[in-house]
């Protein structure tokens, strides 16, 4: 059976249109996977609420951290400073936010985390919370967070992941990263993902 030109044009548009709305589909289906998002609410310094979903739209560079450590966290949070500068030097840093996430509510009030990040770069965003708040973010995160400290300790040091976390705009973790690579090859890897 022969078809009119105008039969195959609208059967060719049907096809397209079928595929493109699949793949639409998809898409949709993959960015809203619950089981693949991270999920968190905390305060920033203002002390005003912040949920994964209002940083969403921007790949996020997520550390957890404590103001009081001396050893890990200064090293790791002037790092991302690098690579932040790194980005900047090629036009990316705009598609990304660092973020300090603590792992310390006890001592680190949204005070001490504004202090703590300010010292880094001003595109930190500084996170923190009650136990509770924080140990459903680690759960989310699937990081490990030490349990609270005894209340006769008052100088004590906090035991957590060194790993920086990348969160695509939609709020899954695509990546996990340290700097035993180096600064200039974590920068690469997120230019790649951004």
């Amino acid at each position: 059976m022969n078809m009119s030109p105008r039969m195959k044009s609208i059967g060719f548009f049907a096809i397209v249109l079928a595929a493109v709305a699949g793949s639409f589909a998809l898409a949709v289906r993959y960015s809203e996977a619950r089981d693949q998002r991270v999920a968190f609410s905390l305060v920033d310094r203002h002390g005003d609420s912040v949920t994964q979903k209002d940083l969403r739209g921007r790949h996020l560079l997520i550390f957890f951290g404590f103001t009081n450590c001396h050893g890990i966290c200064p090293t790791y949070m002037s790092n991302l400073t690098k690579v932040m500068a790194e980005l900047d030097g090629t036009g990316h840093s705009h598609r990304v936010t660092p973020v300090f996430i603590s792992v310390d509510p006890e001592r680190d009030d949204p005070a001490a985390v504004n202090a703590y990040v300010a010292r880094f770069d001003a595109r930190f965003v500084g996170l923190t919370g009650s136990r509770a708040a924080l140990e459903q973010t680690a759960k989310s995160f699937k990081t490990y967070l030490q349990d609270a400290p005894p209340r006769i300790a008052k100088e004590y040091q906090v035991s957590h992941s060194s790993t920086v976390y990348v969160v695509d705009p939609y709020g899954r973790i695509v990546d996990f990263m340290s700097f035993a690579e180096g600064v200039e090859v974590v920068a690469e890897r997120v230019r790649d993902l951004v």
